[in-house]
């Protein structure tokens, strides 16, 4: 049986507890830390939950850590006893910094020596942005369903000229937090200040330009530890340039890839196949 447990007491320095799920490895030596989706939960991946058991029982930790975009909309407790409104419609990609910092610092209050990015969709850009900025003594990065996140938005957002806009000037108006007026990707509104901090021109988010729309290539090859990266076999072709991104990984020491057949973006099914995967790179890599 797992050894799982909910930690439901650490704090960001800017005060959001942000809650984790931890799978324990009695060796305390490497650890993952998960970082997951736009709008997604620590309850959505179920593919990272197998991940977790199946790591344990190789003796690799596992913590799967809720960040401040977690869903569309919600508000997150502060030590103070208030709460902030954050979710996917608030959130600032550069405060990912500070999420990844409290898992980071939380797997070695754990114990754990080394310790493995991991990111999911979007949450593979906040792992970039991180080691670009930070260079922690990151062991190794793992890029799961890696995306071009303003690629996407320049391509499927018809009115994104008339939604950048109307941020900026909403933004000027001293209203960051006003709601723009249409959708976003048909599925959700943004605040102003969210949609301005992750589309506008030279944005940090612009980190994986694998459509062509930008040459915002430099976080990406200032990477210089192990990178192992995989999408599925059915998602769009904005997820499968696995091999532009081995040509870009222009500091990195070993870059595995793999598209994954019949998968999907949230792996159903091959959830097995995706740990087996990476627990066969972690042993290849770190302990041979």
């Amino acid at each position: 049986m797992s050894n799982v447990e909910f930690i439901n007491d650490a704090y960001t320095s800017d005060d959001l507890r942000l809650p984790m799920v931890h799978f324990e490895s009695k060796e305390k030596d490497i650890c993952v830390v998960f970082i997951h989706g736009m709008c997604q939960t620590i309850i959505d991946n179920y593919f990272a939950i197998v991940c977790g058991k199946n790591f344990e029982k190789e003796n690799i930790g596992f913590l799967y850590e809720h960040n401040r975009g977690h869903s569309i909309e919600n508000d997150i407790l502060l030590k103070n006893g208030n709460f902030k409104r954050c979710g996917c419609m608030y959130e600032i990609f550069e405060d990912s910094v500070l999420d990844i910092d409290l898992a980071i610092k939380q797997a070695k209050k754990l114990g754990y020596k080394r310790i493995i990015l991991m990111g999911h969709s979007y949450g593979c850009n906040k792992v970039i942005y991180y080691c670009y900025k930070k260079h922690p003594e990151i062991l190794g990065i793992i890029l799961a369903s890696a995306p071009d996140m303003v690629g996407l938005q320049l391509f499927r957002q018809k009115d994104y000229y008339q939604l950048i806009n109307e941020a900026k000037q909403n933004i000027a108006n001293s209203e960051p937090f006003k709601l723009l007026s249409n959708l976003v990707e048909d599925y959700m509104y943004m605040s102003s200040q969210t949609y301005h901090n992750w589309y506008h021109k030279n944005s940090n988010l612009d980190n994986l330009p694998v459509m062509g729309y930008s040459k915002n290539w430099y976080q990406f090859e200032s990477i210089d530890v192990p990178i192992l990266t995989f999408s599925g076999e059915l998602e769009t072709d904005n997820y499968l340039h696995l091999d532009l991104l081995k040509e870009k990984a222009i500091k990195c020491p070993s870059f595995s890839s793999k598209i994954i057949k019949d998968a999907n973006h949230f792996y159903h099914n091959k959830e097995n196949e995706i740990s087996t995967l990476i627990c066969n790179w972690i042993k290849r890599c770190f302990f041979e």
